[in-house]
């Protein structure tokens, strides 16, 4: 019953994520200067409700067990969480932040370090998700693996 209870309360789109893919989606509109390289602009961003859930899961692991990586103590990254919620991914990504107070602030700090800001304008990634647990951050993107049809 949790596992519904926290996937239904994902997929639920409230102002705040609404608030948080539209800067999101600003700044791929107009591309960015990633230290000292330029990401040209990028097709806007969907809000994907099973990346909002690998991501919170992360967050809130980071959290209890009291580490801050793209690695879990058990040695899982960012492909291993997205596949545990089951999108099928054939891109993915992660951005990490820890002790921001808002979502300004954390996505500022992304902004200004270049494999952050990278991530943020990458061309290949068409979904995007955002939690925050505690002190931590956690923002998954991902393309979905789109399987080819045989005539």
């Amino acid at each position: 019953m949790l596992a519904l209870t926290s996937a239904f309360w994902a997929q639920a789109q409230n102002p705040e994520q609404e608030e948080m893919l539209e800067k999101i989606n600003a700044l791929r509109a107009k591309g960015c200067n990633c230290g000292g390289l330029f990401m040209p602009p990028a097709q806007p961003l969907k809000w994907n409700a099973v990346l909002m859930t690998s991501a919170y899961r992360h967050a809130k692991d980071m959290h209890k067990k009291k580490y801050f990586s793209h690695y879990s103590p058990t040695g899982t990254d960012v492909g291993d969480r997205i596949d545990a919620v089951g999108y099928v991914w054939s891109y993915c990504g992660e951005n990490l932040g820890s002790g921001q107070k808002n979502f300004d602030e954390v996505f500022e700090d992304w902004i200004q370090s270049s494999t952050h800001c990278r991530m943020l304008l990458n061309p290949e990634v068409e979904d995007v998700a955002v939690a925050q647990f505690g002190t931590y951050w956690v923002q998954h993107f991902g393309k979905k693996f789109e399987q080819q049809q045989n005539d």
